[in-house]
């Protein structure tokens, strides 16, 4: 009778969450801690009753339904139930529009984190993030575009340095004041050469007072080989040209293997 009754009280409890969210223990406060084995039992009695789902060791969810069975949820929804965290790397990238890539395993940024794990069949990496503390609430896009430039846009697999430019400029344009204010916030914390573009595109976008904030915290004498060329016409007041050799080597291999491909195309 008692396993019914701390079913009861799980389900009245669980009706509070959305169908889809996700939640863990924790969401069931002083129970978790005062009777934790029961509340496990009684968990568990849900999954097997279907009225609720795993979404991965420990977390579970509410499932909605139709007439084909129980709607499975996103890897996205998974990924957004994790705390202070953020994805980053190829899947930024491809967020962004500024690669075509699928990575195989998702890459999640976090201030401390940094190891492997799997989410039901989803496959993750953590890498440390940029910023020492993730605030609440913070704007994930902003971030990915920061760590799409601090990544070493050169190295973009299907994207040269000029195109990942060209397409966070157009990004950019269209941001309200305000969310550009918030992009240089976040850009004070970032290495230098990510200022320097990131003030390149300001400037071209007509933001100058916020063009200067980023202008002053550079050295002046610091020349950036990003290997950009002719995005930007401000590229050589920033210090943002001459690609190097390294990567006019890339570039070559870069422009072979497309060509190789346009070629196989039917």
């Amino acid at each position: 009778m008692e396993k019914e009754s701390m079913i009861e009280v799980v389900r009245q409890r669980i009706k509070q969450f959305a169908l889809g969210e996700i939640f863990g223990y924790e969401a069931f406060g002083e129970l978790a801690q005062t009777r934790r084995k029961a509340l496990t039992q009684a968990l568990s009695q849900l999954v097997k009753r279907e009225e609720l789902k795993r979404a991965y060791t420990a977390n579970f969810y509410r499932p909605d339904w139709n007439k084909y069975g129980a709607v499975p949820i996103f890897d996205a929804e998974r990924i957004n139930s994790l705390d202070n965290v953020y994805v980053t790397g190829l899947d930024a990238h491809n967020a962004l529009g500024i690669s075509t890539q699928i990575p195989m395993i998702v890459t999640i940024a976090h201030p401390n984190k940094h190891y492997r794990r799997s989410l039901g069949r989803l496959r993750i990496r953590y890498v440390r993030s940029t910023l020492k503390e993730i605030p609440d609430g913070a704007d994930c896009t902003l971030l990915m575009i920061l760590d799409s430039i601090k990544d070493d846009i050169k190295y973009i697999q299907d994207a040269s340095p000029d195109d990942a430019v060209r397409r966070l400029l157009w990004i950019i344009k269209r941001f309200e004041k305000d969310r550009v204010e918030k992009l240089v916030e976040y850009a004070m914390h970032y290495p230098p050469r990510v200022r320097a573009i990131l003030g390149a595109i300001l400037e071209h976008a007509r933001y100058k007072r916020l063009r200067s904030l980023l202008k002053v915290t550079l050295n002046p004498k610091t020349e950036y080989h990003i290997g950009l060329e002719d995005s930007l016409p401000n590229l050589k007041k920033w210090k943002l040209l001459d690609p190097g050799r390294t990567y006019k080597a890339w570039k070559r291999r870069w422009e072979k293997r497309r060509n190789e491909a346009q070629t196989l195309e039917p």
